[in-house]
C-alpha cells in the first residue's frame, strides 16, 4: 500500500514538472511572437562544446510574402550590394572548384580571377528539381588588424515545400581562410502577407580573435544581415506593387 502509495505522488510530481515546463513554454513562444510582431529582430546563442566559439541564431519578420525573401536569399552572386561586410561574392562552378583545389589557391585574388574566367551566374543554377547544390565565393571585410576573410561555402538549396511557402538554404564550409563556416535560412509564412526568416550561422574566423570579436558577430552583424535582407525585401516588393 504504502509503495502504491509513492507511486501515486511520483507520478503526480512528473504530471506537475511537465504542466509547469509546458506553461513556461508557451509562454516564451507567446513573448517572442509579440516581440516578432513589433518588429523586433530576436538573437541568441549557444556555446559550442570544445571551441571558443557561439552557434548564433537570429530571427526576424519581415512584411512582404516569403517567395520575394527568398528571392533575395538565393541571389548569391549579388550580396555584395546590399550584405554587411560583403566585398565580393560569386556563383562558382563545379569545375572552378575543382581547379581551385587542385591548383591549393589561397589568395583570395587568385580565387577571384579563376572564378571570373569561368563566370557563372545564378540563373545557371536553377533547375526544374526542389533540391540543388550551387557553390558560393565570397570575401568578408574586416577590421584591422584582422585580414579579410574568405570563404567557398556548398549550399544545399530546398524548396521542396514551396508550395507552403517554405523554403530553406543550409551550407557548410569547403575552401576558405576561415576554420568553420555553417549554417542555414529558414523561411516560413507568418500571418497571411509576411515571412519569418530563421539565420543561424557557426563560424569560427580562426586565429587568435579576441573573444569579444566573435561575440559582437552574433549580437551585431548577424542581426545586422536580416535588417540588410528586410530593406531589400521592402523596396522589392513596394516596386513590384506599383
Amino acid at each position: 500500500m504504502k509503495f502504491a502509495k509513492c507511486n501515486y505522488y511520483f507520478y503526480l510530481f512528473e504530471l506537475i514538472i511537465f504542466l509547469l515546463i509546458f506553461v513556461i513554454s508557451v509562454q516564451a513562444d507567446e513573448d517572442i511572437n509579440s516581440r516578432l510582431k513589433a518588429g523586433e529582430i530576436i538573437s541568441f546563442s549557444e556555446n559550442v562544446k570544445g571551441t571558443k566559439v557561439k552557434r548564433g541564431t537570429v530571427i526576424g519578420v519581415i512584411n512582404t510574402p516569403p517567395e520575394i525573401v527568398w528571392q533575395i536569399i538565393k541571389d548569391n552572386s549579388h550580396f555584395k550590394e546590399f550584405m554587411p561586410q560583403t566585398l565580393e561574392s560569386m556563383i562558382v562552378s563545379p569545375e572552378t572548384l575543382k581547379e581551385i583545389l587542385k591548383k591549393q589557391l589561397k589568395k583570395s585574388e587568385e580565387i577571384e580571377r579563376l572564378i571570373r574566367e569561368n563566370s557563372l551566374k545564378s540563373s545557371f543554377y536553377r533547375s526544374s528539381k526542389n533540391k540543388y547544390t550551387i557553390y558560393f565565393y565570397s570575401l568578408l571585410d574586416f577590421p584591422w588588424p584582422i585580414n579579410n576573410k574568405w570563404y567557398i561555402i556548398k549550399i544545399n538549396r530546398d524548396e521542396t515545400r514551396a508550395y507552403a511557402h517554405i523554403y530553406r538554404d543550409s551550407w557548410d564550409m569547403v575552401i576558405g581562410n576561415l576554420k568553420t563556416n555553417q549554417g542555414f535560412w529558414f523561411i516560413e509564412p507568418y500571418g497571411e502577407k509576411s515571412t519569418k526568416v530563421t539565420y543561424q550561422l557557426l563560424t569560427d574566423p580562426g586565429g587568435s580573435i579576441p573573444k569579444f570579436f566573435i561575440d559582437m558577430g552574433v549580437k551585431v552583424t548577424m542581426p545586422n544581415v536580416i535588417k540588410a535582407v528586410k530593406k531589400r525585401a521592402l523596396r522589392i516588393y513596394k516596386k513590384e506593387m506599383k
